[in-house]
């Protein structure tokens, strides 16, 4: 089973909402092959992310396995703890 193929899907943001674009592989294809070959002009362009399937982080050496689910993962531009507490503070002086 060598020659096997499978699809994997990538999600990737767009204008602050998810799309998503599914490729067929080979079984053997790294992120980074997976990622060179779907030509993403909106990646290229994308400074700070990293790559992960299932929601963890891989290199870009890992070897896609069949049903992955490949998603685009951005630094977060706030703490989402100190983004809380401040509208707690805010709301709680209205």
């Amino acid at each position: 089973m060598k020659n096997k193929k499978f699809e994997i899907v990538i999600y990737f943001p767009v204008n602050k909402h998810v799309s998503s674009k599914r490729k067929i592989v080979k079984s053997g294809t790294t992120l980074k092959e997976f990622l060179d070959d779907t030509k993403f002009k909106d990646l290229n362009s994308m400074e700070d992310v990293s790559f992960g399937v299932f929601g963890k982080i891989k290199d870009l050496d890992y070897i896609l396995q069949e049903f992955d689910r490949v998603e685009v993962l951005h630094n977060a531009s706030a703490d989402p703890k100190k983004s809380r507490s401040l509208r707690a503070k805010k709301n709680y002086k209205s």
